[in-house]
């Protein structure tokens, strides 16, 4: 059941337009604007804030810049269809795998800071020169022994909400599914030999073969997330499956 939808009320604290946004992104995170749900119209809004419809517009034009409404000419604005239901290829569900061995599921986040697209460009080259990144170092768990090592890069520009997010209920893969459609994925996986700093998190011996997997996903044409998981290959194997005379399971990943 969705929640209530939290009363219009302004904050004081930023422009009206983003305080209007910030007050739209809680009602669609926190579940009481679910998928498809109609949030007020423009001229509410401006009544409400006492605004402009310039204002108003500027903060939808963001909300749905970040991939979080659909806004159609004269039919009003709704919130966008969430994928977290719909299996996406090369995303790889950590958690279901372990606790589909019996194990219980832990993501920890072993380090967080704020950094931008200038360091990082040379492994996520459709970056924004400058523009602010979340960085992480992760690590899932199954039974508390570390079973994969996360590296992970969010553009707060398309997900803000992430710098404050702790991703105790989810990790990140899991809630910017829930927030933003996965569109497009470019992945890659090669064998490297493990680092001091990876041993010790996996408690693997000094120059283990580790299994990387690097990806970077989309919503609609906008770069969201660029993350490269480390697994000991001694634990693990990637497998799959395509057959090009089925029609059907061809044209589910084309």
């Amino acid at each position: 059941m969705a929640k209530r939808s939290a009363d219009f009320e302004l904050d004081g604290d930023d422009p009206v337009y983003i305080q209007i946004e910030r007050w739209a992104r809680t009602n669609i995170q926190n579940g009481a604007w679910p998928p498809g749900h109609r949030i007020p119209p423009e001229l509410d809004l401006m009544k409400q804030a006492q605004c402009s419809r310039a204002t108003v517009n500027k903060a939808l034009t963001n909300l749905a810049n970040a991939r979080l409404i659909v806004r159609h000419r004269r039919h009003g604005s709704y919130v966008r269809q969430s994928t977290e239901e719909h299996a996406v290829l090369g995303v790889l569900d950590i958690r279901s795998e372990i606790e589909a061995s019996g194990r219980t599921y832990s993501y920890d986040v072993l380090e967080r800071s704020i950094t931008d697209a200038d360091a990082e460009i040379a492994d996520w080259p459709e970056l924004t020169a400058g523009e602010p990144l979340l960085k992480l170092l992760a690590v899932h768990r199954g039974n508390s022994t570390a079973e994969v090592l996360e590296e992970r890069l969010i553009r707060l520009r398309i997900a803000p909400e992430a710098e404050t997010e702790n991703f105790d209920e989810s990790p990140p893969n899991v809630w910017l599914l829930s927030r933003l459609p996965c569109t497009r994925l470019a992945h890659v996986i090669r064998a490297k030999t493990s680092t001091s700093r990876e041993e010790t998190i996996l408690d693997v011996a000094p120059r283990s073969a580790l299994l990387v997997s690097e990806r970077r996903t989309w919503a609609e044409d906008q770069p969201v997330t660029w993350v490269r998981l480390f697994f000991p290959s001694d634990r693990n194997e990637f497998t799959g499956e395509f057959n090009p005379l089925d029609p059907g399971r061809a044209a589910a990943i084309t």
